[in-house]
């Protein structure tokens, strides 16, 4: 057998420990290694003619035409490649990162409770574009507290928490979050349970659904909209 051997350029991995998406910027410098007594560097690549597309326009990421000629349109699935920001596979230790079917169970189970939540965190032109069936839409925004005061209280109502002073919360009613953004190049779900974590929320009630849209409709599954 010959083993190769891949030198990673980074000191938490001489030190043995483990790399996470927090450690290097997948979108800009990557991480340079040696392999097979080559150099390389690992790293998103952006084709320079895709940068002039209007990202922000979610027409422009669920649809286009990147199949053989002559395939009946619904057939034709678009890959996005070059917008957003990589998120890591966990966000922590306590909060789940559930697939499809954990989904699926999710919405199924709280169609007989009110203690349970899924929540779209993109922002409403997204949602209105197309979403998961049942999913609510809280914007990403809506959790910052120190710019969407107002928002956040909404926020607060429909989770079931209560402010009892200033910067102090009753989770006793607090329901059961499923979150989810566009994908793994989405880091709107994150900011959003980045930011229930700050006030307190019991991360065993969070769970977070990595795949968000991408995933979900690359799987064919079934997606609504307004």
């Amino acid at each position: 057998m010959i083993l190769k051997v891949l030198k990673i350029s980074a000191l938490s991995t001489i030190l043995g420990l483990s790399l996470n998406a927090n450690d290097f910027n997948l979108r800009g410098e990557g991480v340079d290694i040696t392999y097979n007594e080559k150099e390389f560097t690992i790293k998103r690549m952006h084709d320079e003619e895709c940068k002039t597309i209007n990202g922000a326009d979610p027409k422009n990421i669920w649809s286009g035409n990147y199949a053989k000629e002559g395939l009946p349109q619904k057939c034709v699935k678009s890959f996005v490649t070059t917008v957003g920001k990589i998120t890591p596979m966990k966000i922590n230790d306590t909060i789940k990162t559930i697939g499809e079917i954990e989904v699926i169970e999710f919405i199924k189970k709280a169609q007989d409770k009110e203690d349970m939540l899924l929540i779209d965190a993109r922002l409403p032109d997204w949602f209105l574009q197309m979403t998961i069936p049942t999913a609510e839409n809280i914007p990403f925004t809506y959790f910052d507290k120190s710019k969407y005061p107002d928002d956040f209280y909404d926020v607060l109502e429909m989770i079931g928490v209560k402010e009892v002073s200033a910067g102090k919360y009753d989770f006793t009613d607090a329901k059961e979050l499923l979150l989810f953004c566009n994908g793994a190049w989405c880091p709107q779900s994150t900011f959003a349970i980045e930011n229930l974590i700050k006030i307190g929320y019991p991360q065993e009630k969070i769970s977070w659904y990595r795949g968000g849209m991408y995933s979900w409709k690359m799987l064919n599954l079934t997606t609504t909209s307004e």
